[in-house]
C-alpha cells in the first residue's frame, strides 16, 4: 500500500500513471469487488483480463492512501445531475470518504490513469497512438473546425491528431456527465491548439458546470492522455508518475 497522504485541496487535481509491472494477478484479484471480478471475465484474451485486473487493483491501492480503508474494502459510487440518469459517463465517486471525492479511470494496455479531485468533477482518458485510416472517424467524430486541423497534417500525423482530439474528448465527457446521445463532434477540443484548452459546452450539451479546462498529459512513447475539469479549478495539478519509465511525482 502507498504511504498515507491527504486529499487534494478544493480546485487542485492529482493524477495518477501506472503500469501493470510487478503485478500478481491472484492478489490482485483478491482486492477486486464482485462487479470487477465479473468485468474481469468478459475478456477473451487472458492478457487482456491481467491488465484489467492489474489496472484496478492498482487503482485501489492508489486510492486507499488517501483513506482509511483498506483497498479492498474501498467503495465507489456514481453520481450525476437529478433526472440524468441516462449519462454517457455517470461521474465515479468515493463512497467510503465523507468528502465528496471524484475520481476518473483510464486504461490502455499496460497502462492506467486516474485523476482524484474533491467537490470538483474530473474526466481523464488514455490511449496508445497507432497508424490507421482516420478518413472516417474525422467525419463522423470531429466538428468541422477540428477536421480542418486534423486534415491540414501530412497523412503520417493524422493519426496522433486524431488520438489527441479523441482523449481529449473523452476526457470532457467523463468530466461533464454528458448523455449518452451526445455526438463527438458536437464537443470542441480544439486538437490543433497546445497548453489548457478552454471549453464551453454546446447548448445542446450543457450541463452544469458549463465551462471546462481539457489540457495533455506528457507522457512515455507512442501515448496520449488528457484531464478535465471545470474552469473554475485553478488549483494545482499533481502528477504522480509510478511506471517503470516514470520517476516520481512531476
Amino acid at each position: 500500500m502507498l504511504a498515507a497522504r491527504p486529499l487534494p485541496e478544493r480546485g487542485e487535481t492529482h493524477l495518477w500513471i501506472g503500469d501493470g509491472h510487478g503485478s500478481v494477478p491472484d492478489q490482485d484479484m483478491e482486492l477486486l469487488a464482485a462487479d470487477e471480478r465479473d468485468r474481469s471475465t468478459r475478456f477473451s484474451r487472458s492478457e487482456d483480463r491481467r491488465r484489467f485486473v492489474a489496472a484496478w487493483a492498482s487503482v485501489r491501492r492508489t486510492v486507499a492512501a488517501y483513506s482509511d480503508v483498506p483497498p479492498a474494502e474501498i467503495r465507489f459510487g456514481r453520481t450525476g445531475p437529478a433526472g440524468r440518469e441516462s449519462l454517457r459517463y455517470r461521474p465515479l465517486v468515493l463512497a467510503s470518504s465523507n468528502a465528496r471525492v471524484f475520481l476518473s479511470v483510464a486504461r490502455s494496455e499496460e497502462l492506467w490513469l486516474l485523476g482524484l479531485s474533491v467537490e470538483d468533477p474530473i474526466g481523464v482518458d488514455l490511449e496508445h497512438v497507432r497508424s490507421f485510416d482516420t478518413e472516417g472517424l474525422i467525419d463522423r467524430c470531429l466538428a468541422p473546425e477540428e477536421q480542418q486541423q486534423v486534415r491540414a497534417l501530412s497523412p503520417g500525423g493524422r493519426s496522433a491528431a486524431f488520438v489527441r482530439a479523441w482523449t481529449r474528448k473523452e476526457a470532457l465527457m467523463k468530466a461533464a456527465g454528458l448523455p449518452l446521445t451526445t455526438a463527438p463532434h458536437r464537443v470542441l477540443v480544439h486538437p490543433g491548439r497546445t497548453g489548457p484548452v478552454s471549453v464551453d459546452l454546446a447548448e445542446e450539451c450543457r450541463v452544469p458546470p458549463d465551462r471546462w479546462t481539457v489540457q495533455d498529459l506528457p507522457m512515455h512513447g507512442p501515448v496520449l492522455a488528457a484531464f478535465a475539469r471545470p474552469m473554475t479549478s485553478t488549483g494545482s495539478v499533481s502528477v504522480h508518475d509510478t511506471t517503470a519509465a516514470g520517476d516520481g511525482p512531476a
